[in-house]
């Protein structure tokens, strides 16, 4: 990647000079943060999402409709399941309702099944690998770059087999010549509500620290990529969140926050004020679970896909919510709201994590800093164990050169950001579209 950065670097230096001359001259109100709570906070955010899918990796798809009945205090993992049992299990991308039930009788309401344990690695995750083709794309394209050619990349070197949702969707629509947005639009995937973007947004809040609208049209450019109307509106309410979490501490501020940055009357934008109207009327998180359940989770009396957006980013913003700012409370109760109990502990504590940045993330959870990034879905462009500061660099790079090219400047070690209000974009909504009748 190191060819790539000095590309990069190259066309943002022409920027710096410019930038440097419109703070001496421009009257626009900034918002300043040095570059060093700014390296912290990206850091924070990167490890915080990290911690949160690999603490959360055992619990994923564990409980469906139901609440996690215990609370994982510590690093747990499920026990090793004996070998005839793993080699019957149905393939989950096949079958999911039967790789469930399969596992079901295996996932008691104790925690007999389940073991402490010290990560070594951390996991190969879509949590964080997608970004890091996003990222890659960057780097490689400039801050221009289109859709088509992060398409382009995942043809290339994204591993077909380790992607699954609409992500998988989206990369066949790529190989039929089916182009963003087209291939997020819901007449060419099944998941374009699905929680793919949701969960791949955070990079986008990264390098947009107080920049709304800017990290919007990142996502509006990216989301479409393999997501549609809620799917693509849960990612840019995600990275609202964290494009202020550098400035903004109050976990209820930046859910109301986000509500500005996406269509009002979108489902997304319903299902966050009915979390936040929860809060306010229950003091226990599981009691506006509860409350919540009729409504978002069942859809003309039936449960919805385990991987809808909305239900999964409720399960988000309870966390935030009810955790209070607490990095393992906030977590915990994100993975006992069930679902995909992996990825929403991971944008809540990489929310949390750019509020508190590395240097405030406990210790316990902060071990993920100094071991390798396991890749078995990117080829060629990332090693087979990634180290962690060259994602972190990269990252820092590429947000220093966004918030200069969108008027930013740099003095003495802080960095100038033109001050935002978020702005939404036009309403779209998949339960509007017509779509085509299955033959």
């Amino acid at each position: 990647m190191r060819s790539v950065v000095v590309g990069l670097v190259i066309f943002a230096n022409t920027l710096l000079v410019a930038s440097y001359a419109q703070g001496a001259e421009s009257k626009v109100q900034y918002r300043q943060i040095s570059m060093e709570d700014y390296k912290d906070k990206v850091e924070g955010g990167w490890l915080g999402q990290a911690i949160g899918v690999l603490w959360g990796e055992w619990a994923e798809g564990k409980w469906i409709g139901h609440m996690a009945p215990f609370d994982l205090e510590d690093w747990y993992r499920m026990k090793p399941k004996p070998k005839e049992f793993v080699d019957n299990s149905p393939d989950w991308r096949q079958d999911m309702v039967a790789y469930l039930e399969y596992h079901r009788p295996y996932h008691d309401d104790k925690q007999n099944n389940w073991e402490k344990w010290t990560p070594d690695r951390m996991t190969d995750q879509d949590d964080l690998y997608i970004e890091f083709m996003f990222l890659y794309s960057i780097m490689k394209h400039g801050l221009d770059v289109t859709a088509d050619e992060m398409a382009q990349d995942w043809l290339e070197y994204l591993s077909e087999e380790r992607i699954a949702g609409a992500n998988v969707e989206a990369f066949k629509n790529f190989r039929k010549g089916i182009w963003p947005p087209d291939s997020g639009h819901p007449k060419n995937t099944q998941y374009p509500d699905g929680i793919d973007f949701q969960i791949e947004s955070d990079l986008f809040g990264l390098i947009n620290p107080g920049m709304p609208r800017i990290s919007n049209a990142w996502c509006d450019k990216v989301g479409h990529m393999m997501n549609y109307g809620d799917g693509v509106y849960a990612g840019m309410a995600v990275a609202s969140m964290y494009g202020e979490a550098f400035f903004e501490k109050d976990p209820r501020k930046l859910a109301e926050y986000s509500l500005r940055a996406i269509p009002a009357e979108s489902n997304y934008a319903k299902m966050v004020r009915d979390v936040i109207a929860l809060h306010d009327k229950h003091p226990d998180w599981q009691d506006a679970w509860k409350a919540l359940q009729p409504k978002w989770y069942m859809k003309d009396g039936e449960p919805v896909n385990k991987i809808d957006v909305r239900i999964n980013g409720a399960y988000i913003y309870m966390g935030l919510l009810y955790g209070g700012g607490d990095f393992w409370k906030s977590m915990n109760i994100a993975m006992r709201c069930g679902l995909d109990a992996d990825c929403n502990p991971s944008n809540v504590a990489g929310i949390l994590g750019t509020v508190l940045g590395m240097k405030g993330i406990p210790e316990k959870w902060a071990i993920l800093r100094d071991l390798p990034i396991e890749n078995k879905s990117i080829k060629d462009i990332y090693p087979k164990s990634i180290d962690w500061d060259n994602i972190l660099d990269a990252t820092v790079e590429v947000g220093k050169w966004n918030i200069l090219q969108h008027g930013g400047y740099i003095e003495n070690g802080i960095i100038f950001i033109p001050y935002q209000t978020p702005s939404s974009g036009p309403l779209e909504q998949t339960v509007w579209e017509e779509l085509p009748e299955k033959e």
